[in-house]
């Protein structure tokens, strides 16, 4: 049974996450280059172009004319894993296996479109809120956590908004959003046969679920005064439904129920979020924005999987909590065609502790420094650019292979993290 908790706990982690994530948790905040300069600073109100539709639907009000965008953002991350004595629970048999950097380059894509019906304005965003791919070499020292995490998320998000008088506009949104995730990790074979790590096994696991939920925003115009952005985004409750197979197993131990294919299912729930936002104009060419997120992670109180080969449910304590990211950020217009960004921002992390990180997971409280620069290419045309360098506090782990497992693996995570984003805007 102790093998089915592992794999319950490893299959949960995959479905929520990754180690190379960019904001609190697992969630990837990149949605448009021309927000990435800013750190997302201000983001429910920075109504520059449409993508603001994906932080706050109220912005399509406060855009003119129709706009098609097309973006993309290339993530390089490193985090390289330094072992500190991973060893069998409760024994002084350590785990062999050399350190790795399982992080992957990813390349995250945005398509917004904005367009008007009489007084409501109407918008359609694509994009990826979760995904990312990590892959640790198959002999490295957390095998038995994990090898190979890939996750592919698609969200659709038609949204309307309109403007009441001068000042206000009121905007919602549906999301349909689609998870696919695939694991694998090493099963120690061995250590059931009286040999540990002397004949390990694979397991490849794989899940999909779609679930629905929607989104509302508001924005109140100050004229001189600024502007204020408050925007909640609804918890998504997943049901994904998938299969659990082995391979590579010793023949001696092939009959173990613990290592037969089967059926899983496994309920998670991604939090909802709160955004409150304000910019203030100091000059015809420089503004000021600022922003603070809410994300509600205490909600993630466990970790249970179902199987229908008979088994017991599996079940994790994780207990994480809600978290708040702070932005600041300035736009400066430096000519009628060239507009310069920069901004900073701090996310914390849901993950209490180092005994609850997994590498699947690395995550920990993360400062981000971000430059960028958009230019009028011509009057319909505009190109965005974004350059951002998020500082890790390079978080520890001393993690328990899931619920009744023996293998620990001990260490510290050197995490850096280069985002590069580029985005077209299509005015017509």
């Amino acid at each position: 049974m102790r093998k089915l908790h592992i794999l319950s706990a490893t299959l949960t982690l995959g479905l929520l996450g990754l180690s190379t994530a960019q904001a609190s948790g697992f969630a990837l905040i990149e949605q448009s280059a021309s927000g990435q300069g800013l750190s997302y600073a201000g983001a429910a109100v920075n109504t520059e172009d449409a993508s603001v539709m994906w932080f706050n639907p109220a912005g399509l009000a406060e855009i003119e004319g129709s706009q098609l965008i097309v973006g993309a953002h290339v993530i390089s991350p490193s985090a390289q894993f330094k072992n500190n004595g991973s060893h069998y629970k409760n024994s002084t048999l350590l785990i062999n296996g050399p350190n790795d950097n399982g992080a992957r380059l990813g390349v995250i894509p945005n398509f917004y479109w904005k367009g008007q019906a009489g007084d409501y304005a109407l918008g359609l965003g694509i994009n990826v809120p979760y995904g990312s791919t990590v892959d640790y070499n198959g002999n490295w020292v957390g095998r038995y956590h994990a090898v190979k995490t890939e996750t592919k998320t698609y969200n659709l998000n038609p949204s309307i908004a309109r403007k009441f008088g001068e000042h206000l506009s009121l905007g919602m949104g549906l999301n349909a959003q689609y998870i696919d995730v695939t694991l694998t990790k090493k099963i120690d074979v061995g250590a059931l046969l009286g040999s540990p790590q002397g004949a390990d096994g694979l397991v490849e696991l794989n899940a999909n679920t779609i679930s629905f939920g929607y989104n509302l925003g508001a924005i109140y115009d100050f004229n001189t005064a600024g502007k204020l952005g408050i925007s909640y985004r609804s918890q998504m409750d997943h049901k994904a439904n998938g299969k659990a197979k082995f391979s590579d197993i010793n023949p001696a131990a092939q009959g173990s129920p613990r290592l037969q294919n089967s059926n899983i299912t496994s309920n998670v729930a991604l939090p909802a979020t709160a955004s409150f936002s304000y910019a203030y104009p100091v000059n015809p060419k420089i503004e000021v924005l600022a922003g603070a997120t809410w994300t509600g992670w205490s909600t993630f109180k466990e970790l249970r999987i179902k199987f229908d080969n008979g088994a017991p449910d599996s079940v994790q304590k994780e207990d994480w909590k809600d978290v708040m990211r702070y932005s600041l950020g300035m736009k400066y217009q430096l000519s009628e065609a060239w507009k310069l960004r920069t901004g900073v921002a701090y996310d914390q992390t849901p993950i209490k502790n180092k005994y609850l990180r997994t590498p699947r997971i690395a995550d920990s409280d993360r400062t981000w420094l971000s430059f960028g620069a958009g230019y009028q290419m011509s009057k319909s045309l505009n190109l965005d650019l974004a350059y951002t360098h998020i500082f890790s506090d390079n978080p520890q782990i001393d993690n328990i292979d899931g619920q009744g497992g023996s293998h620990v693996l001990k260490g510290q995570f050197d995490i850096n993290i280069d985002i590069v984003s580029a985005q077209l805007v299509w005015k017509y």
